[in-house]
């Protein structure tokens, strides 16, 4: 599974709020929905990371970090 808690830990240290981030993200295209969707570990396109990536000045593994699925562990063996 794919999970934004590092965006979240990033924005929270640099004090961004999601609502700033919004207004910032409007040249880029990203609506609150968008915003909503990384909060909650949705998937969102890679245009998206692109965008962030361009505000926040970091790399997309500084947004994300990656952890096995353990259902779909199990049912492959």
């Amino acid at each position: 599974m794919i999970s934004f808690r590092p965006l979240r830990q990033m924005l929270q240290e640099r004090k961004i709020t999601s609502y700033y981030l919004r207004n910032k993200c409007g040249a880029y295209n990203l609506d609150s929905k968008t915003i909503q969707r990384l909060m909650s570990d949705q998937s969102v396109s890679t245009n998206t990371l692109n965008a962030l990536c361009m505000i926040l000045h970091c790399t997309p593994g500084e947004l994300m970090e990656f952890s096995p699925d353990r259902t779909l562990e199990q049912t492959e063996k």
